[in-house]
Order: C-alpha cells, then sequence, then structure tokens
C-alpha cells in the first residue's frame, strides 16, 4: 500500500506535461471572409492555412481546479442554509396552525435491534447399556 501512493503519483507527474502541449491542424478557409473551416482543401483552391489549438497550462488546470472546488464548498453551503431555512419555515408553519412539532425521539427511527436465531434443542446423549452387577 506503502509502495503504491509513490507510484501513482510519479505517474501523474509524468503525463502532465504531455497533457500541455499545444497541437496545429492543417485548416482550409472556405467561403466568403474565410469563415468556413475544412480539414479538405476548397473547392476554389484556397490555400490552408494553421490554427493552433492550445492547452492550458498547469497554472490555468490548477487555478480553474482550485475554482471548481470553492464552486462545490461554496453551492454545498448555500444547499445547507437553504435545508434549514425550509426546516425553520415548516415548524413556523406548524405553529401557526396549531401543530406540535413530532419528539426528537419518535422523529428518527427506532434503534435497530438484532434478532437472535432461536436455539435448537441438542440431541440427546445415547444412554450407556445397564452393567451386570457381578461384574
Amino acid at each position: 500500500m506503502k509502495l503504491l501512493l509513490p507510484v501513482l503519483l510519479l505517474s501523474l507527474a509524468l503525463t502532465a506535461p504531455a497533457q500541455t502541449q499545444s497541437r496545429s491542424a492543417q485548416v482550409y478557409r472556405c467561403g466568403p471572409d474565410g469563415r468556413d473551416l475544412r480539414d479538405s482543401p476548397c473547392p476554389g483552391g484556397a490555400p490552408p492555412s494553421s490554427v493552433a489549438y492550445d492547452e492550458p497550462s498547469a497554472a490555468d488546470s490548477r487555478s480553474a481546479r482550485n475554482r471548481h472546488l470553492a464552486d462545490a464548498k461554496q453551492a454545498a453551503a448555500l444547499a445547507a442554509a437553504r435545508r434549514a431555512s425550509e426546516a425553520e419555515a415548516r415548524r413556523q408553519k406548524a405553529a401557526h396552525i396549531g401543530l406540535q412539532p413530532a419528539p426528537a425521539a419518535a422523529a428518527s427511527a427506532p434503534p435497530l435491534t438484532q434478532i437472535k436465531p432461536p436455539k435448537t434443542a441438542k440431541p440427546a446423549k445415547p444412554k450407556k447399556p445397564a452393567s451386570a452387577p457381578g461384574r
């Protein structure tokens, strides 16, 4: 187990630079103003142009991941606040119409008990034959 973590981290470290390479593809701009992009030559014979596809740097990826985590934490906090405010609104509505809130013990599920299997009867021991008095 202790060996697995360094191996995984090493494999991630080796693949990270490979993911940040920029790529380019040969693209043909056709049509008016060159807005029609094709991967095959244009019918009119227009020269190809090169379009670069940049991948984000490691710092950009890290900042995007951090933003995503911060947004997820904020969403979880907002959801918890919404649930709490809805629960409070239900309590206030119940008090307004005269309903008593359920006791905490009744609101929760009853405790689980394990059912033991019934004890089975043990087979009777065989009776030993009575020994003769003269022996």
